[in-house]
This record gives C-alpha cells, sequence and structure tokens, in this order.
C-alpha cells in the first residue's frame, strides 16, 4: 500500500469518527431536549 493510499484511508477513518461521533452528540442533545420539555411540560399541569 503506497504512502498516499494510506494517508487517504487514515482521512476517511477519522472522517467517521467525528461523523459518528457527531451524530451521537446531536442524538443526545435531542433526547435531553425532549426531557427537559417533558418536565416542563409536568410541571406546568
Amino acid at each position: 500500500m503506497s504512502t498516499a493510499e494510506k494517508i487517504k484511508r487514515i482521512i476517511l477513518v477519522a472522517l467517521g469518527f467525528a461523523f459518528s461521533t457527531y451524530l451521537i452528540m446531536s442524538g443526545v442533545a435531542i433526547l435531553n431536549q425532549e426531557d427537559v420539555n417533558a418536565t416542563q411540560n409536568e410541571m406546568t399541569k
């Protein structure tokens, strides 16, 4: 495997990790926001 192929592979792996981390973080943020809305709705009842 040439050096250029290794570099491309490393970049793709890094992008994959970054994208998966972003998806996990945004999913957690959405879940947390839903929890906050649920607790606010319970408080207003």
